[in-house]
């Protein structure tokens, strides 16, 4: 598993940095497949004591991602808190990928993987297009770039629940172009289809 371990605003001592690299191999014993793991300290500026230090985790976990945020009034209690989160979310990705059919799709995501290359330079061109119609309303404060691999709506519906977001911006498999679903009020979901004007 690669690990990369940021802090912003916090000194980590090789004490710290052990602990942190203790506990995401802990997230191992649930899932070999963990490829990837990402974790972020800082500090916020906040009166209250209680939660100052922020631990983000962020797990690649076989094409899925699954996130986890706790604050804590020290590292040590942030980081336990994280793993926390992050153990229960990767026994529940755990349950739902042996309850899917998933091997059977993967052999369909490396066929669309080469369509994807080809439609990935259309929509920087597009993007490029919206960025210039931003500067006039407001401002981009955070860009954020993540792989994202072709999977079906309800392996979509998955990530989005696992990430625990109420949205998600997907390549679907099916109909070979990015879709977004969402979750509804009445707890549904939706689908968003784009069509191009």
């Amino acid at each position: 598993m690669n690990l990369e371990i940021y802090s912003k605003d916090v000194d980590l001592s090789a004490d710290a940095e052990g602990y942190i690299r203790k506990k995401a191999r802990r997230l191992e014993r649930h899932l070999k497949a963990i490829s990837a793991t990402k974790v972020e300290v800082s500090r916020t500026s906040s009166r209250s004591q209680a939660d100052r230090i922020v631990v983000q985790m962020t797990v690649d976990a076989g094409g899925y991602t699954l996130r986890g945020q706790e604050s804590a009034p020290n590292l040590f209690g942030a980081v336990d808190a994280v793993t926390n989160v992050m153990d229960r979310q990767l026994q529940k990705y755990k349950g739902k990928m042996y309850r899917t059919a998933q091997s059977k799709k993967l052999a369909k995501v490396s066929a669309a993987t080469a369509n994807r290359q080809d439609d990935r330079q259309g929509a920087e061109e597009s993007l490029a297009a919206e960025d210039e119609a931003l500067l006039d309303v407001g401002k981009v404060v955070r860009t954020k770039r993540f792989s994202m691999r072709p999977m079906a709506v309800e392996d979509a519906i998955d990530q989005m629940e696992l990430l625990n977001h109420g949205f998600f911006l997907f390549y679907n498999l099916d109909a070979d172009e990015y879709n977004v679903v969402y979750r509804r009020s009445d707890g549904d979901y939706g689908l968003i289809e784009p069509e191009l004007a």
